[in-house]
């Protein structure tokens, strides 16, 4: 018999826990103090998790939000920059004693979303927004 085990291929969606988890990881491995190219960073992204898709949309609502929520904890001091050059949108993680620790973070926030709506899913409280 064949593995019944197969899993369907992801669309990540904004806002979802799970794509957003995904996206964080991704993002703390990156190299700091270099400016990227995002559309380099989402086909890296793409090849790491090869059952997810992951459209630079996506990604990119994804930073704004991290971009946000570091804003918010250390008072606008700029360490994720997102900006423009003529080949498309451009990613700059500045290296600072409170990047790791502040992905870190996001991360177990992003983690104990995903827990959070696995638990509702299974105990039938909440219903997946694709239902």
């Amino acid at each position: 018999m064949p593995d019944p085990h197969l899993a369907p291929p992801q669309l990540a969606r904004s806002g979802d826990p799970f794509a957003a988890l995904r996206i964080v990881h991704f993002v703390s491995r990156l190299r700091r103090n270099q400016t990227l190219q995002l559309r380099d960073a989402v086909t890296a992204l793409n090849a790491e998790f090869l059952d997810w898709y992951f459209s630079e949309k996506v990604v990119l609502a994804e930073l704004v939000q991290l971009q946000a929520n570091w804003g918010i904890s250390f008072h606008g001091d700029d360490r994720i920059v997102l900006d423009r050059n003529e080949r498309g949108h451009t990613l700059l993680i500045t290296d600072s004693t409170k990047m790791s620790t502040f992905l870190v973070n996001e991360a177990r926030r992003l983690a104990d979303a995903c827990n959070e709506e696995l638990r509702r899913f299974t105990l039938g409280d909440g219903v997946s927004p694709d239902n």
